[in-house]
């Protein structure tokens, strides 16, 4: 079947192809009864505007792409959804990327995203530094980062109090379960990685202990990563009696663990994790963890980056911060 094209739609009509494209993109005024007769007939004829060579007269897509480093962390589809309602609402569509926390995959999709003159980029990744963000603001793509902000530049970040965060939950695990308190981190070039571990490790300070390196094991941010973990730990010839979690994966793979070696939490072990995913209330015992409200997280990166692409904002970076909270369960 040929595609219907704006000339038919214009022959039909039996208006000019010029006025078909005005109808069409809303730049220039067209008479009501014109643009109503154009609009019966493009419907008549099944005529679909090309969306991809209007952005290209236009310069917008209209189309925003999310990158996250793993959507099979149910932290992400959550914060990906608070994004996607704020621009939707706005009427601009979105592409979520998933990158398996991959130098390569992050920096090929920031790539795409220039090349295809996507209007915004909402990013949360492990390689790209916020620095060399300034490439894709510099093409003309709007920014917002999951994490640290780059000071008088255009791409707004969003993040929480991770470090604070950590420190929370670490002094509550002291004050309750003695100095023997280890952590599962992350992999530790993550910016969140780094800010969790340097608050389990002013925790530690503050009440006057040292570090025990053998007690700071780095995983991946998975299930898997907090069951190899806390294995580790629980080998040791001195095993911890409680450990902090960089996120609730790592912390439910450490439950996981602690109850195939047959031990009661918290009775044996106490754990607690970092995130406050829905999980966190599934498994038993329910999660102590530090509640991180990605949706809510997700709903400030899409107001910032609407802001942006709409031309609402163009001003120097903005810093949005959201304070993390410890919630008390039955692991700790």
């Amino acid at each position: 079947m040929e595609r219907i094209t704006i000339e038919d739609v214009a022959a039909r009509a039996g208006v000019s192809p010029t006025t078909v494209s005005h109808v069409f993109s809303g730049h220039r005024p067209v008479r009501s009864e014109t643009k109503a007769l154009v609009e019966r007939v493009a419907i008549e004829l099944g005529y679909r505007p090309n969306a991809v060579a209007r952005s290209l007269r236009v310069q917008r897509t209209n189309t925003a792409m999310i990158i996250l480093p793993d959507i099979t962390n149910p932290f992400y589809p959550v914060f990906a959804r608070g994004v996607q309602d704020v621009l939707r609402a706005g009427e601009y569509h979105t592409l979520l990327c998933n990158t398996d926390s991959r130098e390569e995959e992050e920096r090929a999709f920031l790539d795409e995203a220039i090349s295809r003159r996507l209007d915004g980029v909402v990013f949360m990744g492990y390689w790209v530094s916020p620095e060399e963000l300034l490439d894709v603001a510099t093409a003309g793509v709007a920014v917002v980062n999951l994490g640290e902000g780059v000071p008088g530049a255009p791409i707004d970040s969003v993040r929480s109090t991770d470090e604070e965060g950590a420190r929370d939950a670490t002094a509550f695990l002291l004050g309750r379960y003695g100095s023997a308190v280890a952590l599962i981190d992350g992999t530790m070039f993550a910016p969140v990685a780094r800010a969790r571990t340097s608050g389990y490790q002013r925790a530690l300070r503050s009440a006057g202990l040292v570090p025990v390196p053998e007690y700071e094991v780095s995983e991946e941010f998975t299930r898997e990563g907090g069951s190899r973990g806390m294995a580790a730990l629980l080998d040791l010839a001195d095993p911890p009696r409680a450990v902090f979690c960089a996120n609730d994966q790592i912390a439910i793979g450490a439950l996981q663990e602690a109850a195939r070696r047959g031990l009661s939490v918290p009775a044996d072990i106490a754990i607690v994790g970092f995130d406050d995913i829905d999980a966190a209330t599934m498994v038993r015992p329910n999660l102590t963890t530090v509640r991180n409200s990605p949706d809510a997280l997700g709903a400030h990166c899409g107001e910032l980056l609407l802001s942006r692409m709409t031309g609402e904002f163009t001003g120097p970076g903005r810093d949005v911060v959201i304070p993390a909270e410890l919630v008390i369960r039955e692991s700790a």
